[in-house]
């Protein structure tokens, strides 16, 4: 029984010791450098925290690196050490910094010295390199007898509605009970070639770096940069035989608009899964056709349930104006759609997804109001404890018990009377040929639905198109072009900074 992912490497390092664990910028570091490095890692922390015993409480570190293998060993490491790992962007404004920092108080922070040089902040910061300049020896061990599943593993931070940051709380147990139901459902093995295209302090990575581990299979990570160039993406996955990816549906948008696929051969890849948004089928059907022997899977689940709790494997081809099914809960997780604090289980009805199962995270970091805000007692029974996860997100059954997503609580207005789902309007603009990307924002001032694309268009032109799928009510009322759709750190359509735009 694996009660920490650490167990996950000692496994693949005693059975796959000199393969390649992770290829970074063509350098391979097989499973007994990452080994070794993590005990490093661990035995430095363990003799500069001075303590021979496991901590009661956990405390948090930061890591400042990019995606790297560098990485992935400072996770592993301060996961062996007894602590709680906190991946945080490079190039993180130094306010919000420091905002972290005083919602954590971290122990230190770890970073590359050619990744940025950090100052002013009140944290003291390790270099790698003082950390690679220790002794090896067998302190790195000596705590992970004395780790339990239940225990913190990471920290991810997330934008708070208050502009306060959010940090979500995952255990072991969250990652062990998400990567055993992925491996067995995608039937991952260590002939497995991902390559990484989030980034780590993004929940999307995870499944990157925990199926590599537990499968013994290999991690290809490249630099940011290349996402920008689609030909050489692809190019890279043909010459790599890249054969499984877990992207967020931006990135796979991106290379189907920029009309990379089909410039080269990727029929190497056998597996691709996307989470964090809505995949437009526009962009999916693109990929479908230029990749027909792969099997495409779409994942549902908020940072707050550590990844993923549903997936629908697409089955089939859809039209562009329809919806994809988020489909049916993972194993030993439950999903209920919750109106008028009773559970929905009838076709159509819509209502709220509340999530219960081993992924739920354990709250918010030194955060007990928005904690107890989202985290909560399972609203259908009282007889006992049982937290579940109120998620902020509306959804309802089909005919075959396959759940879709219908967008945010928060996303839902009212307009002229009538309930309207902004998502469903970006799903059907979606689905128009002459747009690429899209965003539906409310102005409360001028009581009109405002759609956001790049392309140069009227908006009478939309309209008129939309009119065939929408009701007139449901139309936008304006349309604002930007040059490039602004994304947030997570890759998600920055929200935020449109809503300034109006």
């Amino acid at each position: 029984m694996q009660n920490t992912v650490i167990h996950y490497l000692i496994s693949s390092y005693r059975s796959y010791k000199n393969k390649a664990a992770i290829i970074y910028n063509g350098q391979t570091i097989t499973y007994e450098k990452l080994y070794k490095t993590t005990l490093k890692v661990a035995g430095w922390i363990n003799k500069r925290t001075g303590r021979g015993y496991i901590n009661t409480v956990k405390k948090p570190i930061i890591v400042m690196m990019k995606n790297s293998h560098r990485a992935i060993a400072a996770f592993l490491g301060v996961a062996l050490s007894g602590n709680i790992y906190v991946p945080l962007d490079i190039d993180v404004p130094s306010e919000r910094l420091n905002r972290i920092i005083n919602i954590i108080h971290p122990e230190f922070i770890i970073n590359c010295e050619e990744d940025k040089i950090i100052n002013d902040i009140n944290c003291s910061v390790i270099p790698w390199s003082t950390i690679q300049k220790s002794r090896n020896d067998n302190k790195g061990m000596e705590k992970i007898d004395r780790i339990i599943d239940t225990d913190p593993l990471y920290i991810l931070f997330t934008s708070g509605s208050t502009g306060t940051p959010k940090g979500v709380v995952i255990s072991h147990r969250c990652v062990i009970d998400f990567t055993e139901e992925a491996s067995e459902a995608m039937d991952f093995s260590q002939d497995e070639i991902f390559l990484n295209q989030a980034p780590f302090y993004f929940d999307a990575s995870v499944p990157d770096i925990y199926c590599t581990l537990r499968n013994g299979a290999t991690l290809h990570i490249v630099e940011k940069s290349m996402f920008a160039f689609p030909i050489r993406l692809m190019s890279y996955i043909s010459e790599n035989k890249i054969n499984a990816l877990y992207w967020v549906p931006s990135a796979l948008i991106m290379v189907a608009n920029l009309k990379a696929l089909g410039k080269k051969d990727i029929s190497c890849l056998r597996k691709i899964m996307f989470c964090g948004e809505v995949m437009p089928i526009k962009q999916l059907n693109m990929w479908m056709d230029n990749v027909p022997n792969a099997k495409f899977v779409n994942y549902y689940g908020p940072c707050e349930a550590t990844y993923a709790c549903s997936y629908y494997v697409v089955d089939h081809k859809f039209e562009n104006y329809e919806s994809l099914p988020i489909g049916k809960a993972t194993k030993n997780t439950r999903l209920m759609i919750i109106a008028n604090q009773e559970e929905v289980r009838q076709p159509g009805i819509q209502g709220e997804i509340y999530i219960v199962g081993s992924g739920v995270g354990l709250g918010y970091y030194n955060d007990s109001e928005r904690t107890n805000m989202n985290f909560v007692q399972n609203p259908l029974q009282n007889a006992y404890p049982e937290i579940v996860y109120k998620t902020g997100d509306l959804a309802h059954y089909d005919e075959k018990g396959n759940i879709f997503y219908d967008g945010r609580t928060d996303y839902q207005i009212k307009h002229m009377g009538y309930r309207i789902e902004l998502s469903e309007i970006e799903a059907v603009v979606s689905s128009l040929g002459e747009i690429s990307v899209n965003c539906c924002l409310y102005d409360e001032v001028r009581h009109k639905i405002v759609l956001f694309v790049e392309e140069n268009i009227e908006l009478a032109e939309i309209n008129t198109k939309l009119r065939k799928y929408l009701p007139e009510y449901m139309l936008p009322g304006n349309l604002i072009r930007v040059e490039t759709m602004p994304l947030n750190q997570n890759g998600k359509i920055d929200r935020i900074k449109l809503k300034n735009m109006l």
